[in-house]
């Protein structure tokens, strides 16, 4: 019977130890997700916003084509 204590205590051991370290690996891995997520999140943000800045100045540069027409249509009347 004491034959059997020392391995069984080893195994239980060694076992423990390997949960621990999955444990705290998984703990680690769920925080750089956690901070991955943030950043891809804010990364979402700024594009969103890069684009409805885009789209405003898309919309400047289109009003202003249509006044550069009307100008150049007005000098050329005046001609």
């Amino acid at each position: 019977m004491d034959d059997v204590i020392i391995p069984v205590a080893f195994f239980l051991i060694l076992a423990g130890a390997v949960v621990a370290v999955a444990y705290f690996q998984s703990l680690r891995n769920r925080e750089r997700d956690r901070q991955w997520a943030d950043a891809m999140e804010q990364y979402r943000v700024v594009v969103e916003r890069a684009r409805t800045e885009q789209e405003a100045t898309k919309l400047q540069l289109v009003e202003m084509s249509h006044q550069v027409k009307a100008l150049e249509k007005l000098l050329l009347s005046v001609d």
